[in-house]
């Protein structure tokens, strides 16, 4: 509980939030950190059987496709759509009940959950029931670290191996693909590219104003303020509620993300980089599905039979901040991207971006 915690700022406080939303998401998320200390024995007895499955993993050339891309930008909501129609095998909400023997208990609950019908629906990353997909941080800590705002820049030989082994046991075990969303994997993609030879990335792009917007609204539900920083790269020191500087915070927060993906994109091969913008996965999710299959699993997918059960998502992409505060944006996102100044809104121009995601969809 303090490594799934330690990143909250009041982590009593958001456990009471949760409970107060009534999302089953959340729920889902609180049930899994009350039961993971009823299961712990049990994470400890198979420990030693899945140390046995490392040694003996065999290497794999299937490919594993990470969903990268700035907290807030879709990343989730890709997750969900492509593990559901994919043939692919994805980290599941009970493995994060066994940090210590994931695959293990993967092979010997796996079969015995019954997989629920298509739920897009999450709780600020959190997916609900118990074999959703999962972000996989009981996985990614064991190289990357326990802080889930920075990610270590080098990994030792040992570390190298070490992932190498778990995730060609994985995909041994389970002879398919492996597909996986982690945001804070988005810092350091050179280093798992140089790690994992058969690594691919998929990069979820949206609209600057509206990502700073939602991370924004992430910090008054999950830190209890909009001036207590929450998220991949967000600043150790807050500046505090005067004069709008948490809004210049999260602009620069969401340009340093992406300043440093682009920048990591230099050192990894294009033909293992695939970029989404959020916006149009919206409008055309079943595309986007087809396109990911062709570019990485080279196998086409009937689209006609995901058109009767994938429809177009409505994209979040309205204005729900004070016109004050969203003017903040768009003015701290054109000094960093050095673009002109966009005009002020007026009541008609505010209204009328307000109505942006009924213009998208």
């Amino acid at each position: 509980m303090a490594n799934t915690y330690s990143n909250f700022h009041d982590p009593l406080g958001l456990v009471m939030r949760m409970l107060r939303s009534r999302d089953r998401a959340a729920w889902s998320a609180l049930r899994r950190a009350a039961l993971s200390f009823l299961l712990l024995p049990l994470d400890l007895a198979w420990e030693a059987l899945e140390q046995k499955r490392l040694r003996e993993a065999e290497p794999s050339n299937l490919p594993i496709i990470l969903i990268v891309g700035a907290p807030r930008s879709g990343t989730t909501l890709l997750y969900q759509t492509l593990a559901r129609f994919l043939p692919v095998s994805y980290l599941q909400n009970f493995t994060a009940l066994f940090p210590r023997s994931p695959l293990i208990a993967s092979a010997k609950l796996g079969p015995r959950l019954q997989t629920r019908a298509a739920d897009y629906h999450s709780y600020y990353g959190n997916t609900a029931g118990w074999t959703a997909p999962n972000d996989g941080f009981h996985v990614w800590n064991r190289w990357l670290g326990t802080d889930r705002y920075r990610v270590a820049q080098q990994l030792s030989p040992a570390a190298q191996q070490d992932m190498q082994r778990f995730f060609n046991a994985w995909l041994s075990s389970f002879q398919k693909p492996l597909l996986n969303k982690n945001n804070r994997n988005t810092a350091c993609v050179a280093l798992l590219a140089s790690a994992l030879r058969n690594v691919y990335f998929i990069e979820a792009r949206r609209e600057p104003a509206f990502v700073v917007q939602s991370l924004l609204q992430a910090r008054e539900h999950i830190q209890g303020s909009k001036a207590i920083g929450w998220g991949l790269a967000s600043a150790p020191q807050t500046r505090g509620a005067q004069n709008l500087d948490y809004v210049s915070e999260v602009c620069e927060q969401v340009f340093r993300i992406e300043q440093r993906l682009q920048s990591d994109k230099q050192r990894v091969a294009p033909e293992r980089f695939l970029s989404i913008a959020y916006e149009d996965f919206c409008r055309e999710p079943c595309q986007t599905a087809r396109h990911v299959a062709q570019t990485f699993l080279r196998l086409d997918l009937d689209e006609n039979k995901m058109r009767r059960e994938l429809k177009p998502f409505h994209t979040t992409n309205k204005i729900r901040l004070a016109r004050e505060e969203f003017q903040a944006i768009r003015r701290r996102l054109d000094e960093l991207y050095e673009k002109p100044a966009a005009p002020a809104l007026g009541n008609e121009a505010y209204a009328e971006a307000s109505r942006y995601d009924e213009a998208m969809t």
